[in-house]
């Protein structure tokens, strides 16, 4: 058994011991699905950056950048990026002082019942097409790092986030999330400075120009429209980042946490 197997085991039992013990102190609704809405800046920074740039930006994003440049991850980071930013600067503190529970209570206080429930019958197929990718990402981490079977270590890695997602509610995701997060923003300066030391420096000054463009010469401009809008606009409806931001103690800590996210 590798190290670094050792190390994604002991995270795993982390996340499990942090839903079971979060799970105490549920008592309310509120509690389940907003942390009991007191998360402070720090839980409330690191699960929307957690939640947004985990393993498959790690995995898939990487992976497209190092086959077709910058242009090939558009949508992730860079729109899911400026999505964030426009629902902090825009959206936050009117979306927290409502008070909503989910994303359809909005629609069912400006609409009526009916469109609520198509609201949320829309909403559910994209949150598991979403965690689905993050799941399989992880899954692969998980594989490459021991003798698991892809497909084996996807189904573990899902039975663990439903566990401990479904011990603790959000308050065990987000400080699961607070946990990821450092050690995604460590590994990757350790790794940067690794890359920088062996070459990395020198490979980037000799880059091709087109490679670090942001945007195919050869796509037209309705495309490139269409390519920044899905990623943005999604990001501003999507109930992953609706729950973290009225989950947040305040209005304020809910801008700025989702601003420096």
């Amino acid at each position: 058994m590798n190290v670094v197997l050792i190390g994604i085991l002991v995270y795993i039992l982390l996340q499990l011991v942090i839903g079971f013990v979060v799970s105490r102190g549920i008592k309310t609704e509120t509690d389940y699905l907003l942390a009991g809405r007191k998360l402070g800046p720090g839980l409330a920074l690191f699960t929307v950056f957690a939640t947004w740039f985990g393993a498959e930006t790690c995995v898939g994003s990487a992976g497209e950048a190092y086959s077709g440049g910058l242009a090939a991850v558009t949508t992730d980071p860079f729109g899911y990026a400026l999505g964030i930013l426009v629902m902090g600067l825009l959206f936050a503190v009117p979306l927290w002082k409502r008070k909503l529970t989910t994303l359809a209570d909005l629609f069912r206080m400006r609409y009526g019942v009916g469109v609520e429930r198509l609201s949320a019958v829309l909403m559910i197929p994209t949150s598991l097409l979403w965690a689905a990718a993050q799941i399989r990402a992880f899954g692969q981490v998980l594989s490459a790092s021991s003798t698991l079977e892809v497909n084996l270590a996807i189904t573990v890695a899902a039975a663990v986030v439903v566990i401990y997602t479904t011990a603790g509610g959000l308050l065990a995701d987000a400080i699961s999330d607070f946990v990821q997060g450092i050690v995604l923003i460590v590994g990757l300066v350790i790794l940067g400075f690794l890359v920088m030391d062996d070459g990395g420096w020198q490979m980037l000054q000799s880059m091709p120009a087109e490679r670090l463009a942001l945007a195919d010469r050869e796509t037209n401009w309705l495309a490139t429209v269409e390519a920044w809008a899905i990623p943005i606009l999604g990001t501003v409806c999507a109930q992953e980042m609706i729950a973290r931001v009225i989950a947040a103690r305040s209005p304020s800590v809910a801008r700025h946490a989702t601003i420096g996210a």
